[in-house]
């Protein structure tokens, strides 16, 4: 009795893979209210601004990046 042969005839490399594709995590989008910009704007007048309106947009833009 002839041995029994345990690969086939037209055996193949199993086929590669492409790389997984890592996502980088996204913060979810917080909304900064009024009363958060304020009270940012306030500690930068205490701390020596002086215009309001540039310690407005100084506040909302720090803020918005934190």
């Amino acid at each position: 009795m002839a041995a029994k042969r345990t690969e086939s005839k037209t055996s193949k490399a199993p086929a590669a893979r492409k790389p997984a594709i890592r996502r980088k995590r996204v913060a979810p989008i917080t909304e900064v209210s009024h009363e958060d910009i304020a009270t940012r704007a306030y500690y930068l007048h205490l701390e020596g601004g002086h215009d309001a309106f540039e310690n407005w947009l100084r506040a909302e833009a720090e803020l918005a990046t934190a």
